[in-house]
Parts: C-alpha cells; sequence; structure tokens
C-alpha cells in the first residue's frame, strides 16, 4: 500500500516537534518521503505556498535545529540505504549512504559489505541513533576528532535538493565546507559518499579516576600538549574524555535503569573527576604507550590500581555507552523538571578554546556556575578543551541565569580566539551566540549564499538566523 506523503499534524507526530534539547516547536504538515521524487514532490507544494520546510532525520541534536517553527516537517527516515560500497587502491574504502540512514545502521552495514578488511568512518559522535544527514548538516565530529581530525575530510562527496527543485552533487574541499555544519539551511541532504579507513589493529581504553579535581584538570593538560608520544609512532590516542563528579553522580544514579552500562562497576564517591584515554594501534606499541600514561596519571594522584583497562572494540564500546551516559542522565533530568516548568529546555556549550590551558578553562566556568549558584555537570572532550557545561536549571529564574552565562562565555570564548559552536550547531537555542560565533564578513558570505540558494527562505527557517 502507497503511504500517503503529505500528512496534517496530528497528535500522533508529537515526537516529531522536538528533539534532544527538549525544544518543543508547531507545524501544519508532516511527510517521510522515500525517493529524490517524493522530496521533489512536497518541496514544489510547499513552494506554492511558500511554506516552510523543516529537515529532520534522527532527531538526536541538542540545539533545536529540527524542531520545527510552524510549517512542515520532512523527516528523512527512509532514506535508510547503503547505495554503493569499494575499497581503494590506497587501502582506504569508500561508501555511498542515503541521508537517514544511522550511525548505529551504517556502521554495521560497513562491517557487513567489507568482509575481508575492516574499515570505519572516523566520525563518531556518541549518540548512535543521529542520522548521516544530521550529523553533516550539524557538523558533529565525535570523540575521535583528537586523532583523526577535522571531519570534513571524511566526506567526499554530497548530494542535496535545493529550494528551486534542482538537483546537485556537491564535491571540493570548500563547497563541502560549506555544506557541512549549515544546519540545513541551504537544502536537504539525499546521500553522501564517505571516506573510510582502515580499522586500527588493536584498541584500549583505560579510565583514570582522581580524587583531587585538580590533578585531573592538570593530567587533561599534558594529554592535550604531548598528543602522539614520540616514542610510539605505531600506537597513538585515539579519543580523550573528560567527566566531573556530578556527571559520575548522575551516571551512577541512572545506571540501572541503562542496560548497556549496568553491568559496570560502581564508582566510588570519592573520585572527583574520571578522564577516559582510548589508545589504537599495534599492540606492542599500545603497551608502551599505555605505561607511559598510567605512569603520567599515577603523577598527578590516580592509583593505577583503581583504574579500569579494556581491551577490543566489545569492550571499548561498553566505555563509548558510559561516557554517551553523562549526556542520557542531563536528559532524564530535564525530562523531569519540565514536568514543572515545560518551557525549560537543555542548557549546554558547545565551545573550543584550544590555545588556553585546561585547569584555566575549567576556572572560567566553575567561577561563573559557583557565583549563580546554578547545578550543573561538566563532561566532554579533551582535545582543545572542548567541553560541554550542562546547566541544570530547578526554576525559570535559573534557566534565564543560565542562557545569560552561555552569552557571557561565548563573549569570553570569541576574545580568546575560541569556537563558540564546534559540532552541535546553533539551531534556534543559542541563535543569541551567532554575534560570537561569525564575523561580519562570514555572516555576509552566508545570507548571500542562502539568498542565492534558497531565495523564499524555504528551509529550515529559525536556524542559525
Amino acid at each position: 500500500m502507497k503511504h500517503k506523503l503529505i500528512d496534517s499534524m496530528q497528535e500522533k507526530y508529537a515526537d516529531y516537534l522536538q528533539d534532544e534539547s527538549k525544544l518543543k516547536g508547531s507545524a501544519d504538515s508532516i511527510s517521510f518521503p522515500a525517493n529524490v521524487e517524493e522530496i521533489l514532490t512536497v518541496v514544489e507544494q510547499m513552494n506554492k505556498s511558500g511554506t516552510g520546510i523543516t529537515i529532520q532525520g534522527g532527531r538526536s541534536g541538542i540545539a533545536g535545529g529540527c524542531v520545527p517553527e510552524g510549517g512542515h516537517v520532512m523527516n528523512m527516515h527512509r532514506f535508510n540505504q547503503i547505495l554503493s560500497a569499494e575499497e581503494n587502491l590506497d587501502g582506504t574504502a569508500q561508501i555511498t549512504v542515503e541521508a537517514g540512514i544511522t550511525l548505529l545502521d551504517m556502521n554495521q552495514e560497513i562491517g557487513r559489505q567489507f568482509k575481508k578488511n575492516s574499515f570505519f568512518w572516523p566520525v563518531q559522535p556518541s549518540e548512535t541513533t543521529a542520522t548521516v544527514g544530521g550529523i553533516l548538516a550539524s557538523g558533529a565530529k565525535g570523540i575521535n576528532e583528537f586523532h583523526y581530525g577535522d571531519s570534513r575530510q571524511y566526506v567526499d562527496s554530497l548530494s542535496m535538493v535545493l529550494a528551486d527543485g534542482s538537483y546537485r552533487v556537491v564535491t571540493g574541499k570548500e563547497e563541502l565546507g560549506q555544506m557541512i555544519g549549515s544546519e540545513g539551511i541551504y537544502g536537504v541532504i539525499t546521500e553522501a559518499t564517505l571516506h573510510l579507513l582502515p580499522k586500527p589493529e588493536s584498541v584500549w581504553g583505560i579510565s583514570f579516576f582522581f580524587e583531587n579535581a585538580e590533578d585531573a584538570y592538570c593530567f587533561c593538560d599534558t594529554i592535550n600538549k604531548k598528543g602522539n608520544v614520540p616514542d610510539c609512532t605505531q600506537a597513538w590516542i585515539e579519543a580523550a574524555e573528560y567527566l566531573d563528579s556530578n556527571s559520575l553522580r548522575m551516571i551512577e544514579k541512572q545506571k540501572p535503569y541503562m542496560s548497556k552500562i549496568k553491568n559496570v562497576p560502581d564508582i566510588p564517591d570519592k573520585f572527583q573527576s574520571m578522564v577516559y584515554v582510548e589508545l589504537a594501534g599495534e599492540e606492542e606499541s599500545i603497551e608502551e604507550l599505555a605505561y607511559i600514561y598510567m605512569e603520567t596519571a599515577e603523577e598527578y594522584g590516580s592509583n593505577p590500581d583503581e583504574a579500569w583497562a579494556v581491551t577490543g572494540e566489545a569492550e571499548v564500546e561498553k566505555m563509548h555507552h558510559f561516557r554517551h551516559a553523562a549526556a542520557e542522565s542531563v536528559n532524564v533530568y530535564i525530562e523531569q523538571i519540565k514536568k514543572t516548568y515545560p518551557d525549560i529546555t537543555k542548557l549546554g556549550t558547545d565551545m573550543t578554546l584550544k590555545d588556553e590551558s585546561f585547569p584555566t578553562v575549567m576556572e572560567m566556568y566553575l567561577s561563573d556556575l559557583k557565583r549563580e549558584k546554578l547545578n550543573f555537570c561538566i563532561f566532554g572532550h579533551v582535545h582543545e578543551n572542548h567541553l560541554h557545561v550542562n546547566i541544570l536549571p530547578n526554576s525559570p529564574k535559573e534557566y534565564k541565569k543560565g542562557k545569560e552565562l552561555l552569552v557571557t562565555w561565548a563573549k569570553q570564548v570569541k576574545e580568546k580566539k575560541g569556537n563558540v559552536a564546534a559540532e552541535n550547531g546553533i539551531g534556534k537555542l543559542k541563535r543569541e551566540l551567532n554575534d560570537f560565533r561569525f564575523s561580519e564578513k562570514e555572516k555576509k558570505e552566508i545570507l548571500s549564499r542562502k539568498r542565492r540558494l534558497d531565495p523564499k527562505y524555504i528551509w529550515n527557517r529559525g536556524n542559525v538566523f
């Protein structure tokens, strides 16, 4: 039976009016296109009526980017196929996927497509229900950026439908750079050809625990400064993640309800911080590198006998689930608060300050949070001090204070030449940060491109500007 292409917004579609930010929107209609022809039909109809279209993937974003402000919702979950897969002569591989495929499904398909040799896409956000289109639209990177760098280099081409109904294949670093992270304001991504790398021979994960938070800050600073250790050329740090005491306590509280981590050992209250370090490469070199960082962590007060050390993909994946549980715990907290105050949403930073020390960045956040007497938890990437400071308001007054702090921090980050929105986008929740994200020249370029590609402002109204 052929599905109804455009349907009026009804109660059964209520979940499609929000994302993980917990921001709720409104819409008049919704569609779930299964092919480009159906997208073109929707675009033609909405163009005639001047109706805006909000593009959705897995709704895993935390900036409200896929939350509609009226108009039409186009959900891409039917675009979920692997279109082609091939190995390259240089030992890498390529895979072309539809934009609505989730990261989890794509990773599983990569394993099936390349049975002889193992490959992976280095862009690995912790939320595996995110779609490839959503990842590219928001510019998400994931924990692997520590070693693999800018996620844009692992995208070979994009296929998009523009506002006038034309179909466009985007190639070349400059144009791809303009589309990736643009939050869907230029058009809807339908396909992506992705660049895959061979999987490392081995992977280890080590979780270091610190009774003194300042010691953990110094350890993180050491990781940032050392990066790859020259004496271990066949092994490297693939990821490094920080979790504060509030994050650890929230995870412990929710752990019994999270099937993927409920068997992870309990974390004693004495620990004020955890730093997770992931090592990859040749087994013998990993052992050397692990020994170096075990010694370094011990110098900063972390007892090596209390560290967690795991090996192999399956065990390392459990540690990824544990790290993601921090974000999931914040979601649970906000859901509870919304029962009393429905307008409260997630409030978190997505800023980097690569030229500052880790202790300095932590002090910037903590001094303001303590002065305003706000609840919070801090976790995120050690690389470039890319921390996600989650403000946990208990009232609209505290929520307002939290919003004001985001602006305060954005101003400081801009002054220190950091990045105000590194991977989650601006969406609709953080539009007030755009003055600190873009220069006047960049704003003009983005608006000029928007007017050229989408003169009626059909796509993702309310995002970015």
